[in-house]
């Protein structure tokens, strides 16, 4: 009985220091990249280290998804990584992003960033942004895609050229759906600058 009772000790204690040792050790775990491809190489050596705040780093990723509206999207990048804190977020690099509307229309968005929710499949996108749609070019330093409103804010900067003119505003918000779009100043003593095409 005592020789039991020595063992479920001892078992406990080793059960209690691995666990310790497995989630509190402060070694860095390293990403390891078998790739032919030396930039790949080079990307996993700057970033490459998994840390205790990022849970994954991912490159080459690709999210796809729909909205019950028949509104298909499809985002890729180089990088994502994914960080303990907020685990469905993917903090992505290099991205584009492409939009199949229902209407057959196709919405094309690039950006430096993006942080993309794997739940809601929401993203905000940031630094150099371009969409491009049809004979239509925007760009601006944010844009919010929000498929659970089927809203596309963009804003800081706003530049659009298309075949109506040439837009500068602060911000833009279009209507997926609707293929409507209100254009915003942030000062109230701003105006919108248009030029139209004749």
């Amino acid at each position: 009985m005592k020789r039991n009772r020595v063992i479920q000790f001892s078992l406990i204690i080793s059960a209690v220091v691995l666990f310790f040792y497995t989630y509190y050790s402060n070694k860095e775990k390293i990403k390891f990249v078998d790739s032919d491809d030396n930039s790949s190489a080079n990307i996993a050596k700057e970033i490459g280290k998994v840390t205790k705040d990022i849970n994954n780093i991912l490159e080459n990723v690709s999210y796809n998804g729909t909205d019950n509206r028949g509104t298909f999207f499809k985002l890729n990048a180089e990088l994502a990584e994914i960080y303990n804190d907020k685990p469905n977020l993917s903090n992505m690099k290099v991205v584009n992003a492409v939009i199949s509307l229902k209407d057959g229309r196709i919405l094309n968005i690039n950006s430096e960033t993006c942080v993309y929710d794997r739940l809601t499949n929401d993203a905000k996108f940031s630094g150099n942004v371009l969409v491009t749609e049809s004979n239509n070019r925007i760009t601006s330093d944010n844009l919010d895609l929000i498929m659970s409103e089927n809203l596309i804010t963009i804003y800081n900067n706003v530049k659009y050229n298309g075949g109506k003119g040439f837009l500068v505003a602060d911000k833009v918000d279009i209507d997926i759906l609707q293929n409507t779009s209100s254009i915003f100043m942030f000062d109230k003593k701003d105006k919108v600058k248009i030029n139209y095409k004749n």
